[in-house]
């Protein structure tokens, strides 16, 4: 078998096994069956995918206004906003909870699984424009057990964006926990102007394919 469609069906498989939590319970011993899940899932895709480290998002290339400074203009620093609209309020500790909590369910494991091997996998047997709508409808699907909408789709997209020009997924894992737990757990009412934070990371996934377009064609220049 061949690594890339080993990489989409170890991918599918691992997301089955996250899902499957969502239907069925298994009492007291669930929370530790959960754990065990999330270790098996992250030795499974790092170990057993036959992708290196670099390959999935998780090493390589560093650059701090890659990797640091766009995330946090593009992605962190929006979110100011929320403290100037009204959301529910809760303690710091409580909120750190509930980041902690989707940092691991949704920005560890979806990145990982959808950012990191499906994206590789698509891209070394399609291409990157290939593994940036595939891994982000796949992702999108994958939803159904919470309901589908089309912000979940949006969402992907702009962080597979990401993922294609500057190929680490570690900034990405922060991020989409980190607006998982705002938009969650504070449920901020961005009425009005205060809409257009929505707009930025959009403009981040935009400077993200021109920089992957530029970086093709200067490329393509060199060869």
């Amino acid at each position: 078998m061949e690594r890339w469609s080993r990489g989409v069906l170890l991918t599918l498989f691992l997301t089955a096994m996250v899902l499957s939590n969502k239907f069925i319970s298994l009492g007291s011993i669930h929370m530790f069956l959960c754990l065990g899940e999330i270790i098996f899932l992250v030795f499974a895709v790092v170990k057993l995918s036959g992708y290196t480290r670099g390959e999935l998002g998780l090493g390589g290339e560093f650059h701090p206004i890659k990797h640091i400074l766009f995330p946090f203009v593009f992605f962190i620093f929006p979110l100011v906003v929320v403290a100037f609209v009204p959301h529910n309020a809760m303690p710091p500790w409580k909120f750190l909870l509930y980041f902690l909590n989707y940092l691991i369910i949704a920005g560890l494991i979806e990145e990982l699984l959808f950012r990191g091997l499906l994206f590789a996998s698509l891209e070394e047997r399609f291409g990157g424009w290939a593994a940036l709508f595939g891994n982000s409808v796949i992702h999108w699907l994958a939803h159904f057990a919470v309901g589908l909408n089309i912000s979940q789709l949006i969402a992907a997209l702009i962080l597979s964006s990401y993922r294609l020009a500057f190929r680490r997924i570690e900034p990405l894992i922060l991020v989409h926990g980190l607006w998982d737990a705002v938009f969650i757990a504070l449920n901020p009412k961005l009425l009005g102007w205060w809409g257009i934070v929505i707009m930025f990371p959009l403009v981040g996934a935009l400077f993200s394919i021109l920089v992957y377009d530029v970086s093709r064609i200067s490329k393509a220049g060199h060869s």
